[in-house]
């Protein structure tokens, strides 16, 4: 008998998931099927359920366990299930949203034995809306009328042979906050980004762009600061307002804009890095997993691997939310078969559904009027798109499954020639169209990154930042960011060989082992999922060309 897990999140980036027998088949987030950005709902995400049913050849009735979150208050998951999906409720459960974060990133890591951070903007509420209630029994008695409990942020530990782990240090804050210290990492990172790069016509911020502005902050400014969190041995307290500094005029001035953010920065990591410390004191574990979209801060994942607490770290490729239903198919798989058999080694992030020629050439026809294509054999496919960024054009990269989470790696890329430093103002101006300060980062081959970057370090997600050697910044400034920095991808014939093979055909040609990564998409539009996005987004951004498998197509 098959052990046949779907998971679902309803919400923030809502998506589905499916395990078999334990083993990760496929996941989508619902944005990439309705070109919604982060498509939030308190709907059921039937577009990624049916896509993941698809392609599998499976139906509603073929699923042994539905497991589902949701982040959305008020949101009647099981009153939708039963009119949308038709099956017994008794195979729907719900976990909570932090335990979900916990079960993918252990699950995918391949560990037999870790210690789990989740950190996020917020989890679960604590009401009578979901069954968390089931999980959880907390006292409510001094709350203030419509204030409510809500996950801020969680260390557990999980052993190989117990299916549910233990809640080694959990912090449940109030919601709405009342005070200055009922904060989460990421609700006051978030703050951080409103703050200082909201996008009124979009109405929308970005802890990405928050980032990338808090490179340009002056250390000597920053410092000058006392720490707006409080850590103590067996603690941690964060602000849940935001920073108000009111010697700088950050609204007008981008320097002082920059120094602010360096401070949200700041607290980030050493937060972040402080639960390390408390999940390495509590549990003794020699590995550590993380979850929750605080740990797409890749600054942070570099200083927690240079503090050297444990052996083993693993940075879960979707982090954030996209992760949501993995985390539920994963534990559904348990609840199945408490000895179900997962993979001893890290997942592949390319999930996603592969497209035949028959989809591409479909693509191509519905286009015909802008576009053509050629279609050509593997090697001269690689040898033409190598070319091509020999000679400094930006080009659309589609291969294989699409990738799970935030970041694009490799399988729904544009990548460009990296030795060029006018390649960033262009890319950043004529084709993503957004903010001049925001960075791109390096695909490396892995055997070669030693000799480029300071750090080491295996990183096949990109969820990494390191700087890049003083020999080195000048030859790639197109990755290396005004601090010195680079969030890179290691990139071997393992993990992806096609994108392997055009980066090394590159190297051939230039001496450079390194292509400029960036995700496929335009402003305020998803990752591409199809061959007729691509094509869509290659002629609307004005992309040289986009290689979809082995079909090369340019616009007219």
């Amino acid at each position: 008998m098959n052990n046949i897990s779907l998971g679902f999140s309803v919400g923030h980036s809502r998506g589905a998931a499916i395990t078999i027998n334990g083993q990760l088949k496929v996941a989508i987030t619902n944005e990439r099927i309705t070109r919604i950005k982060t498509d939030h709902s308190d709907r059921l995400p039937m577009e990624s359920i049916d896509y993941c049913l698809t392609a599998l050849g499976l139906t509603y009735n073929d699923i042994d366990a539905w497991i589902w979150n949701t982040t959305e208050e008020n949101a009647d998951v099981p009153g939708q299930f039963n009119k949308m999906i038709g099956v017994s409720l008794d195979k729907l459960h719900f976990l909570p949203h932090h335990l979900a974060h916990a079960y993918s990133s252990y699950y995918a890591s391949g560990f037999k034995e870790s210690a789990i951070i989740v950190a996020d903007a917020m989890g679960s509420i604590y009401n009578d809306d979901t069954p968390i209630k089931e999980w959880y029994t907390l006292d409510t008695s001094d709350l203030k009328e419509d204030q409510q409990l809500a996950e801020g942020f969680s260390i557990y530990h999980f052993k190989e042979g117990k299916n549910k782990p233990e809640a080694v240090y959990k912090k449940w804050v109030r919601y709405p906050f009342d005070t200055p210290y009922e904060g989460s990492i990421g609700y006051f990172y978030g703050l951080g980004a409103k703050q200082l790069v909201y996008d009124e016509k979009h109405h929308s911020w970005s802890a990405g762009k928050l980032m990338g502005l808090a490179s340009y902050a002056r250390k000597s400014e920053v410092n000058k600061v006392d720490h707006k969190s409080t850590r103590t041995d067996n603690d941690l307290q964060v602000p849940c307002v935001p920073i108000e500094e009111d010697a700088v005029d950050y609204k007008s001035d981008f320097q002082a804009k920059a120094d602010i953010a360096g401070l949200y920065q700041r607290e980030q990591e050493l937060n972040s890095l402080h639960l390390a410390k408390m999940a390495k004191s509590i549990t003794g574990s020699d590995s550590l997993c993380v979850a929750g979209g605080s740990f797409l801060n890749c600054n942070t994942n570099e200083l927690i691997i240079k503090e050297e607490l444990f052996k083993n770290n693993y940075f879960m490729p979707p982090d954030d939310d996209t992760g949501i239903a993995i985390g539920c198919v994963f534990y559904g798989a348990t609840k199945l078969n408490p000895k179900v058999k997962f993979s001893n080694t890290w997942m592949s992030p390319y999930l996603g559904i592969t497209y035949t020629d028959e989809d591409i050439e479909q693509a191509v026809i519905e286009n015909e009027d802008v576009v053509y294509a050629h279609r050509m054999d593997y090697k001269t496919m690689i040898q033409v798109s190598s070319t091509m960024l020999l000679n400094n054009k930006v080009i659309g990269w589609f291969q294989g499954g699409s990738e799970t989470g935030p970041r694009a790696l490799g399988n729904r890329s544009i990548i460009a020639n990296p030795s060029k430093k006018w390649i960033v103002e262009y890319i950043n101006s004529e084709i993503k169209k957004r903010e001049w300060y925001r960075p791109f980062a390096p695909s490396v081959l892995y055997k070669e990154q030693g000799k480029i970057f300071e750090l080491d370090t295996y990183s096949p997600y990109m969820l990494v930042t390191t700087k890049v050697k003083k020999e080195w910044q000048d030859k790639i400034p197109a990755v290396t960011h005004f601090d010195g920095t680079s969030r890179y991808q290691s990139v071997t014939p393992d993990n992806n060989k096609i994108y392997y093979d055009v980066i090394n055909a590159f190297y051939k040609k230039s001496g450079i082992p390194v292509v400029l990564n960036t995700s496929f998409n335009g402003a305020e539009e998803p990752i591409v999922e199809t061959p007729a996005d691509a094509i869509k987004t290659m002629f609307k951004n004005n992309l040289y060309a986009v290689v979809i498998n082995n079909y090369v197509v340019y616009r007219k």
